[in-house]
């Protein structure tokens, strides 16, 4: 503990394990400001842990167990509860207007393949540069079924 934190602990007639505790408290707040100004799920599993360590410090729990179940916490939840965090934040991404070609059809300009040599399909008044997504030649005129996008190039199949 650093000298300052030693004499508010004497001055005040803190343990040193309650004196662990509102540091705990601190870096709980620090990490829920952190995450705040963040959102980016990076912080706030270890608010979690400080919180829990904060606890444990105003139970008398010595420091290298405060700092043992700071790890715990914070790893279990980060495990535990990330992925659905992700999966619930990720529900409100709005698609962009190039994924609403992804399942529509248009026709073949120029033959696409073999490999991935590029052809051509015209969506509107743009033409895009497509790639068969197996490497399969498609023949001019097909109509073909937009599947993905990677970069700037459609990936396509031909109607099924």
């Amino acid at each position: 503990m650093s000298g300052y934190a030693v004499l508010a602990a004497e001055s005040s007639g803190l343990s040193d394990s309650s004196v662990a505790g509102l540091i705990w408290l601190g870096i709980f707040a620090f990490m829920i400001v952190a995450e705040a100004t963040s959102v980016g799920l990076t912080a706030i599993w270890f608010a979690g842990g400080a919180l829990v360590s904060s606890v444990a410090g105003f139970l008398g729990a010595d420091i290298v167990w405060q700092i043992v179940i700071f790890m715990v916490v914070s790893l279990a939840l980060l495990i535990a509860l990330r992925p659905l965090a992700k999966k619930r934040i990720m529900k409100h991404i709005t698609p962009t207007n190039a994924d609403s070609l992804i399942g529509q059809f248009y026709p073949a300009l120029t033959k696409i393949g073999p490999g991935h040599e590029t052809g051509q399909i015209r969506i509107g008044d743009v033409e895009w540069r497509v790639v068969s997504e197996d490497g399969s030649e498609i023949p001019e005129g097909t109509v073909v079924e937009i599947r993905r996008i990677e970069g700037t190039k459609l990936i396509v199949i031909p109607k099924p």
